[in-house]
């Protein structure tokens, strides 16, 4: 079953717009506001009719889009069947036609290099030609300068979950708050232990561990795009 926060984003997509941040704002909405009701599912009917008023070449219906009632309009496609972008896995993958790699939003969060990441859209990027068969890769900008030179703040660095950790690597370790949002730090992996991930920053220069327990996720950067481009 969805969630109000699949089907508003979904409605997004459907309506033409490439976030939901885009939506909120074409409604006259703040877009951290809007991002907060959808993760916790309680969009007020207020909001709710100026979605299906800006949506309404899609058919939606505020019953729909309220409580999941309904069949979905036939154009709205919800995140089970390909509201998420996906890649046919082939030895000859076609170019994109259009820009798939969602772009996470980043703020800093702490001197350590600490960073916030939304996983709400707020671009989308092209592949590289590495990366034309990778499941469901992300991207975000690396905020603060903790990694200087290896990764520079505002490079953009781009995630494929397919790839395994291995020492030397800069990878990026995640973990998730309460509104649905992550913690995530940019190092260099060093080793790995049954506790502790074994990490490197260069500035200033020191290793450290990170707990395992409190950082489960950890993902290898792919690609770094120099100042985001």
């Amino acid at each position: 079953m969805t969630t109000q926060g699949d089907r508003l984003r979904a409605l997004a997509r459907a309506a033409g717009f490439s976030s939901l941040a885009d939506f909120a704002r074409s409604v006259g909405l703040e877009p951290g506001t809007a991002r907060q009701q959808a993760n916790r599912n309680s969009i007020p009917a207020d909001a709710l009719g100026k979605y299906i008023a800006k949506a309404k070449g899609t058919g939606a219906t505020m019953e729909w889009l309220a409580s999941g009632i309904g069949p979905p309009p036939k154009n709205v496609a919800l995140p089970a069947e390909e509201f998420a972008p996906k890649v046919q896995v082939t030895r000859e993958v076609p170019p994109p036609k259009r820009p798939d790699v969602p772009v996470w939003a980043s703020a800093q969060a702490g001197k350590d290099g600490a960073m916030i990441l939304v996983p709400d859209p707020i671009d989308y990027i092209y592949r590289s030609e590495r990366m034309l068969d990778v499941k469901n890769p992300f991207a975000f900008a690396v905020e603060g300068d903790s990694m200087s030179p290896a990764i520079e703040h505002g490079d953009q660095v781009v995630i494929n979950p397919a790839l395994k950790p291995r020492p030397n690597v800069d990878c990026v370790f995640i973990r998730q708050r309460e509104d649905g949002s992550y913690l995530a730090l940019v190092k260099r992996l060093l080793r790995v232990t049954e506790p502790v991930w074994k990490v490197r920053q260069f500035e200033p220069k020191r290793d450290f561990d990170l707990s395992r327990k409190e950082w489960p996720q950890i993902h290898v950067i792919a690609e770094i795009r120099r100042g985001g481009l």
